[in-house]
Protein backbone atom coordinates (compact mmCIF):
# COMPACT_ATOMS: atom_id res chain seq x y z
CA UNK A 1 0.00 0.00 0.00
CA UNK A 2 1.13 3.64 -1.22
CA UNK A 3 2.60 5.69 1.79
CA UNK A 4 1.25 8.93 -0.15
CA UNK A 5 -1.71 8.26 2.20
CA UNK A 6 0.35 8.99 5.53
CA UNK A 7 -0.33 12.94 6.15
CA UNK A 8 -3.98 12.57 5.18
CA UNK A 9 -6.68 14.62 7.51
CA UNK A 10 -10.11 14.38 7.87
CA UNK A 11 -11.94 16.97 9.93
CA UNK A 12 -13.92 16.02 13.15
CA UNK A 13 -16.14 17.90 14.56
CA UNK A 14 -14.15 21.46 14.78
CA UNK A 15 -10.69 19.13 15.28
CA UNK A 16 -9.25 16.95 13.14
CA UNK A 17 -7.57 13.08 12.89
CA UNK A 18 -4.60 12.28 10.64
CA UNK A 19 -2.77 9.21 9.59
CA UNK A 20 0.81 10.09 10.79
CA UNK A 21 2.33 6.57 9.67
CA UNK A 22 1.64 3.07 9.26
CA UNK A 23 3.23 -0.40 8.62
CA UNK A 24 1.52 -3.44 6.84
CA UNK A 25 -1.23 -4.50 5.06
CA UNK A 26 -3.67 -7.37 4.31
CA UNK A 27 -0.72 -8.88 3.02
CA UNK A 28 0.87 -8.62 6.41
CA UNK A 29 -2.16 -9.98 8.04
CA UNK A 30 -1.77 -13.09 5.87
CA UNK A 31 2.17 -13.38 6.06
CA UNK A 32 2.20 -13.52 9.96
CA UNK A 33 -0.35 -16.52 9.63
CA UNK A 34 1.28 -18.35 6.76
CA UNK A 35 4.79 -18.32 8.91
CA UNK A 36 3.65 -21.40 11.05
CA UNK A 37 4.33 -22.96 7.98
CA UNK A 38 7.58 -21.54 6.61
CA UNK A 39 5.40 -19.72 4.02
CA UNK A 40 5.62 -16.12 2.40
CA UNK A 41 3.47 -14.54 0.00
CA UNK A 42 4.04 -11.26 -2.52
CA UNK A 43 0.60 -10.48 -3.76
CA UNK A 44 -2.76 -11.28 -2.61
CA UNK A 45 -5.17 -13.51 -3.79
CA UNK A 46 -8.76 -14.84 -3.04
CA UNK A 47 -7.16 -18.09 -1.28
CA UNK A 48 -5.66 -14.91 0.95
CA UNK A 49 -9.07 -13.65 1.64
CA UNK A 50 -10.46 -16.67 2.52
CA UNK A 51 -8.03 -16.80 5.31
CA UNK A 52 -8.03 -13.72 6.51
CA UNK A 53 -12.27 -14.25 7.12
CA UNK A 54 -11.41 -17.50 9.12
CA UNK A 55 -8.56 -15.76 11.27
CA UNK A 56 -11.44 -12.95 12.05
CA UNK A 57 -14.25 -15.54 12.16
CA UNK A 58 -12.58 -18.02 14.80
CA UNK A 59 -10.72 -15.38 16.45
CA UNK A 60 -7.02 -15.80 15.91
CA UNK A 61 -6.19 -12.03 16.27
CA UNK A 62 -2.25 -12.01 16.80
CA UNK A 63 -1.73 -11.55 12.54
CA UNK A 64 -4.00 -8.64 13.26
CA UNK A 65 -1.71 -7.23 15.07
CA UNK A 66 0.96 -7.26 12.52
CA UNK A 67 -0.47 -3.90 11.30
CA UNK A 68 -0.23 -0.57 13.08
CA UNK A 69 -1.38 2.89 13.10
CA UNK A 70 -0.51 6.32 14.29
CA UNK A 71 -3.05 8.94 13.89
CA UNK A 72 -2.38 12.30 15.32
CA UNK A 73 -5.44 14.09 16.88
CA UNK A 74 -5.50 18.26 17.04
CA UNK A 75 -8.43 20.16 18.42
CA UNK A 76 -10.12 17.13 20.17
CA UNK A 77 -11.82 17.29 23.10
CA UNK A 78 -10.97 15.50 26.41
CA UNK A 79 -14.11 13.87 26.22
CA UNK A 80 -13.43 12.09 23.48
CA UNK A 81 -9.71 11.66 23.78
CA UNK A 82 -10.69 9.95 28.07
CA UNK A 83 -13.70 7.81 25.49
CA UNK A 84 -10.63 6.65 23.05
CA UNK A 85 -7.94 5.79 26.08
CA UNK A 86 -10.57 3.55 27.56
CA UNK A 87 -9.72 1.16 24.38
CA UNK A 88 -6.53 -1.15 25.60
CA UNK A 89 -7.38 -4.28 23.02
CA UNK A 90 -4.67 -5.25 21.04
CA UNK A 91 -1.96 -2.90 20.87
CA UNK A 92 1.63 -1.96 22.91
CA UNK A 93 1.11 0.75 25.40
CA UNK A 94 4.36 1.53 27.50
CA UNK A 95 3.83 4.27 30.24
CA UNK A 96 6.97 4.36 33.11
CA UNK A 97 7.48 0.98 34.74
CA UNK A 98 4.41 -0.50 33.18
CA UNK A 99 4.80 -2.05 29.94
CA UNK A 100 1.67 -5.01 28.76
CA UNK A 101 -0.31 -5.65 25.50
CA UNK A 102 -2.94 -2.29 25.44
CA UNK A 103 -2.94 0.99 23.68
CA UNK A 104 -0.01 3.62 22.86
CA UNK A 105 -0.63 7.26 23.04
CA UNK A 106 0.88 10.75 24.20
CA UNK A 107 -0.80 13.55 24.89
CA UNK A 108 -0.14 17.47 25.60
CA UNK A 109 0.65 17.27 29.45
CA UNK A 110 -1.06 20.31 32.02
CA UNK A 111 1.89 20.17 34.14
CA UNK A 112 4.45 20.85 31.38
CA UNK A 113 2.36 23.43 29.75
CA UNK A 114 -0.27 26.22 30.72
CA UNK A 115 -3.37 25.32 28.49
CA UNK A 116 -4.80 27.70 25.68
CA UNK A 117 -8.42 28.78 25.86
CA UNK A 118 -9.66 26.76 23.37
CA UNK A 119 -12.51 24.39 24.01
CA UNK A 120 -15.29 22.24 21.70
CA UNK A 121 -18.38 24.15 21.57
CA UNK A 122 -21.41 22.47 20.32
CA UNK A 123 -23.36 24.10 17.57
CA UNK A 124 -26.51 22.17 18.67
CA UNK A 125 -27.48 20.69 21.81
CA UNK A 126 -28.76 17.88 22.15
CA UNK A 127 -32.14 16.10 24.25
CA UNK A 128 -30.85 12.73 26.65
CA UNK A 129 -32.05 9.61 25.10
CA UNK A 130 -35.25 8.65 26.08
CA UNK A 131 -34.59 5.11 27.05
CA UNK A 132 -30.91 4.90 27.04
CA UNK A 133 -29.08 6.60 30.11
CA UNK A 134 -26.02 7.06 28.58
CA UNK A 135 -26.94 8.71 25.45
CA UNK A 136 -28.05 11.22 23.47
CA UNK A 137 -31.48 11.47 21.06
CA UNK A 138 -29.90 12.07 17.82
CA UNK A 139 -31.60 14.72 15.93
CA UNK A 140 -33.58 15.79 19.06
CA UNK A 141 -32.44 19.13 20.20
CA UNK A 142 -33.42 21.49 23.21
CA UNK A 143 -35.73 24.24 22.85
CA UNK A 144 -33.89 27.01 24.13
CA UNK A 145 -30.65 26.14 22.51
CA UNK A 146 -29.32 29.64 22.39
CA UNK A 147 -29.80 29.47 26.45
CA UNK A 148 -27.86 26.59 26.54
CA UNK A 149 -25.36 27.69 24.69
CA UNK A 150 -24.91 30.81 26.93
CA UNK A 151 -25.13 28.45 29.77
CA UNK A 152 -22.63 26.42 28.57
CA UNK A 153 -20.06 29.52 27.60
CA UNK A 154 -20.46 31.05 30.66
CA UNK A 155 -19.04 27.74 32.58
CA UNK A 156 -16.01 27.59 29.87
CA UNK A 157 -15.38 30.84 30.50
CA UNK A 158 -15.55 31.06 34.23
CA UNK A 159 -13.42 27.48 34.67
CA UNK A 160 -10.81 29.22 32.26
CA UNK A 161 -10.65 32.73 33.92
CA UNK A 162 -10.45 30.58 37.66
CA UNK A 163 -7.66 28.56 36.29
CA UNK A 164 -5.57 31.58 35.02
CA UNK A 165 -5.96 33.13 37.97
CA UNK A 166 -4.61 30.15 40.01
CA UNK A 167 -1.43 30.45 37.85
CA UNK A 168 -1.48 33.97 38.58
CA UNK A 169 -1.44 33.27 42.06
CA UNK A 170 1.65 30.40 41.90
CA UNK A 171 -0.74 27.70 42.33
CA UNK A 172 1.38 24.87 40.23
CA UNK A 173 0.21 23.69 36.97
CA UNK A 174 -0.25 20.37 37.86
CA UNK A 175 -2.96 21.66 40.63
CA UNK A 176 -4.43 24.40 38.60
CA UNK A 177 -5.37 22.88 35.91
CA UNK A 178 -8.01 20.15 37.76
CA UNK A 179 -10.59 22.82 37.48
CA UNK A 180 -10.17 23.17 33.93
CA UNK A 181 -13.70 22.35 32.00
CA UNK A 182 -13.43 19.23 30.39
CA UNK A 183 -14.63 20.00 27.06
CA UNK A 184 -11.09 22.00 26.43
CA UNK A 185 -9.29 20.90 23.08
CA UNK A 186 -6.47 18.39 23.53
CA UNK A 187 -3.40 17.15 20.92
CA UNK A 188 -2.04 13.69 20.72
CA UNK A 189 -0.75 10.76 19.00
CA UNK A 190 -2.11 6.92 19.32
CA UNK A 191 -0.57 3.95 17.84
CA UNK A 192 -2.52 0.80 17.84
CA UNK A 193 -2.50 -2.38 15.78
CA UNK A 194 -5.31 -2.90 13.23
CA UNK A 195 -6.98 -5.35 16.29
CA UNK A 196 -7.07 -2.81 18.73
CA UNK A 197 -8.02 0.04 15.80
CA UNK A 198 -11.31 -1.90 14.59
CA UNK A 199 -12.51 -3.16 18.20
CA UNK A 200 -12.54 0.91 18.84
CA UNK A 201 -14.30 1.63 15.30
CA UNK A 202 -16.94 -1.54 15.98
CA UNK A 203 -17.39 -0.20 19.95
CA UNK A 204 -17.31 3.32 19.21
CA UNK A 205 -19.33 3.49 15.69
CA UNK A 206 -22.41 2.81 17.30
CA UNK A 207 -26.07 4.21 18.12
CA UNK A 208 -24.93 3.77 21.96
CA UNK A 209 -21.86 5.87 21.77
CA UNK A 210 -21.76 9.37 21.82
CA UNK A 211 -21.80 11.32 18.75
CA UNK A 212 -18.61 12.90 19.14
CA UNK A 213 -16.54 9.67 19.73
CA UNK A 214 -18.67 8.08 17.01
CA UNK A 215 -17.76 10.52 14.51
CA UNK A 216 -13.96 10.39 15.35
CA UNK A 217 -14.93 6.40 14.92
CA UNK A 218 -15.51 6.97 11.32
CA UNK A 219 -13.31 9.51 10.29
CA UNK A 220 -10.27 6.72 11.42
CA UNK A 221 -12.24 3.84 9.57
CA UNK A 222 -12.27 6.02 6.70
CA UNK A 223 -8.91 6.89 6.62
CA UNK A 224 -7.36 3.26 7.44
CA UNK A 225 -9.95 1.60 4.79
CA UNK A 226 -7.51 2.09 1.94
CA UNK A 227 -4.76 -0.09 3.77
CA UNK A 228 -6.24 -3.30 4.57
CA UNK A 229 -9.68 -3.48 3.69
CA UNK A 230 -10.31 -7.73 3.56
CA UNK A 231 -9.37 -7.12 7.34
CA UNK A 232 -11.21 -4.58 8.44
CA UNK A 233 -14.44 -5.89 6.87
CA UNK A 234 -13.82 -9.63 8.38
CA UNK A 235 -12.99 -8.19 11.59
CA UNK A 236 -16.28 -5.86 11.80
CA UNK A 237 -18.38 -9.11 10.59
CA UNK A 238 -17.08 -11.36 12.52
CA UNK A 239 -18.23 -9.23 16.03
CA UNK A 240 -21.34 -8.64 14.73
Amino acid sequence: MTKELIGTAIEVDDGKVTLSDFMGSDLSVVNAARVSFGKRKTEMDEKDVKLIKYLAAHKHMSPFRHVVFTFTLEGVSEVVCRQLYKHQVGCAYTSGEFKEAATTWNEVSGRYVEFDPEFHIPSEFRKQHKSNKQASQEGELVESNDEARAIYMNAIEHGFSSYKKLLELGVCKEQARMIMPISFKNALVWTASLEATVHFIKLRDHEGAQLEIRNLARAIKKLIDPICPHSIEALLNSEK
